[in-house]
């Protein structure tokens, strides 16, 4: 009787595990919102705004491993797939900025290996970063 009641609630754990993957929306709930704030503007000074800058950073392969490694990315209990959906999600919502045309969507692969590495010295990447992205392009 033990060793049925044991299997009984194995398989309802297995079967209640899909259940438990969220909507984007309401992973950034559960897990960004909090510093991020509602909108994604930030709090000034603490937590960067994602308005600007996701975008923005979502169009070359730096800024790219850069969002992939902010702590808040890397750290998340969130599957890479649940991670890749939030940061399209986030880029298509609450961004200020359209996503321009062939911008690529972030993956799953994309996500995992950076995340294996968090960055320590978030500020200074971030800046060199913004700065790089402002820079005017340089001809041939």
């Amino acid at each position: 009787m033990r060793a049925l009641k044991w299997a009984a609630a194995i398989a309802l754990s297995c079967a209640l595990r899909p259940a438990l993957a969220y909507e984007p929306l309401v992973n950034y709930q559960l897990h960004c919102m909090g510093c991020h704030l509602a909108d994604g503007s930030g709090q000034p000074g603490r937590v960067p705004s994602v308005r600007r800058t996701l975008v923005l950073f979502s169009q070359f392969p730096e800024g790219r491993d850069y969002v992939a490694r902010v702590p808040g990315v890397a750290q998340s209990p969130l599957s890479n797939e649940d991670t890749a959906a939030l940061l399209n999600w986030m880029a298509r919502n609450l961004s200020d900025v359209k996503l321009p045309p062939g911008v690529a969507d972030y993956s799953a692969a994309e996500i995992q290996a950076p995340r294996a590495h968090p960055l320590a010295a978030v500020k200074p990447i971030r800046a060199r970063l913004l700065r790089t992205a402002a820079a005017p392009p340089r001809g041939p």
